[in-house]
């Protein structure tokens, strides 16, 4: 995922594919009961990020009707613990408004790739390498959810290594007692590589409801999220021993190797709907059109807990038979029933 200025990356996936066999008995054995926390394995979940740095504009054209989750993005750590002001320009409140009148979840991820140029892990790894700072850090996060009475936190760490595994763990921990502090059903999920990493303990993700498994950016062209990114990134998670229902599937809204849209792409030509490649200023456009977006959440309903989209502005909103967000929905829908019952804004059960 991007921040305000700097492009989402992936990481391929050669480079965490090694999981050593301690971790994976691990981990089955921590997460053998981890799954119940707070919501049911039959709620199939349609989660959508969305940033604030298009503005609050494009809020309106999300059909929330087709959602159950949406997670502002981003709230930015510093070295010493903290979180930087949001400086929104109103978006936050307005996000919140428009989801909770249509019975929407919205939570706050923390990070993403980077900010203003600037990998963000190694930010990340000093504004948790002192216990103090852990809880430091996840009590600005909890302020933020209190203060715009958010359902949860994602946090956007990309990506925990080995040693920096033990602080990764410890800041989920302090979220996750912070979150539970304040009453059932408050949310605490956390975007992963698309292959799982040694980053992630087994202890760590016992505290997650889900994971938002980032199955996208395998490359800069054709394996940039194919079909089989996806179900390989779903397998490699569930090999881990982590349930299907906290695996949410990601699928990118948007091109490689330039991070075109796929409104743009489709505003350009509607044909492109129905492809998985263009060609756009001279080059070769790489994404998911409605074929492939069906197929994933196919398979996600049948393997999964839901599907993640990256991120909601870059839909195509003018025709609703051309928008990808609708492609999902309908597929769910067809496959598992209605996603979503209608519920009290201020209920915190996780949907």
């Amino acid at each position: 995922m991007v921040n305000t200025l700097g492009k989402r990356r992936g990481v391929g996936r050669v480079g965490f594919i090694l999981v050593k066999l301690l971790i994976v008995v691990a981990i089955v054995g921590v997460l053998s009961g981890a799954s119940e926390r707070g919501f049911g394995t039959e709620q199939f979940r349609i989660v959508g990020y969305a940033p604030n740095w298009h503005g609050v504009k494009y809020l309106d054209d999300i059909d929330y009707s087709q959602t159950t989750n949406l997670i502002y993005a981003f709230a930015i750590p510093t070295a010493d613990g903290t979180i930087l002001p949001l400086n929104d320009g109103g978006f936050m409140t307005a996000l919140v408004k428009k989801a909770h009148e249509n019975n929407v979840k919205v939570s706050i991820a923390i990070g993403g790739w980077s900010y203003k140029g600037k990998p963000l892990e190694s930010t990340f790894a000093k504004a948790t390498d002192t216990d103090a700072k852990c809880r430091t850090l996840a009590d600005a996060m909890l302020k933020v959810v209190d203060e715009h009475e958010l359902d949860g936190i994602d946090v956007d760490w990309e990506y925990p290594r080995a040693n920096t595994s033990v602080q990764y763990e410890t800041l989920i921990k302090y979220l996750r007692e912070g979150l539970d502090q304040r009453g059932e059903g408050k949310i605490l999920t956390s975007a992963v590589a698309g292959f799982t990493s040694v980053g992630y303990s087994a202890t760590a993700l016992g505290y997650l409801d889900w994971v938002n498994v980032m199955a996208y950016d395998g490359d800069g062209c054709a394996g940039h999220s194919p079909y089989s990114y996806a179900t390989d990134s779903t397998n490699a998670w569930k090999n881990v021993g982590l349930p299907k229902d906290k695996i949410v599937v990601g699928v990118p809204f948007y091109a490689r190797p330039d991070w075109t849209s796929y409104a743009d792409l489709v505003a350009a030509d509607k044909d492109a709907a129905m492809k998985d490649k263009a060609e756009r200023h001279g080059a070769t456009m790489y994404y998911n059109g409605l074929e492939t977006i069906a197929k994933k959440t196919e398979f996600a309903c049948d393997n999964a807990g839901g599907v993640m989209i990256w991120e909601m502005s870059q839909d195509y909103t003018a025709d609703k038979s051309l928008s990808l967000l609708n492609k999902i929905y309908e597929t769910v829908k067809n496959k598992l029933g209605e996603t979503k019952e209608p519920e009290s804004a201020s209920t915190n059960g996780v949907k």
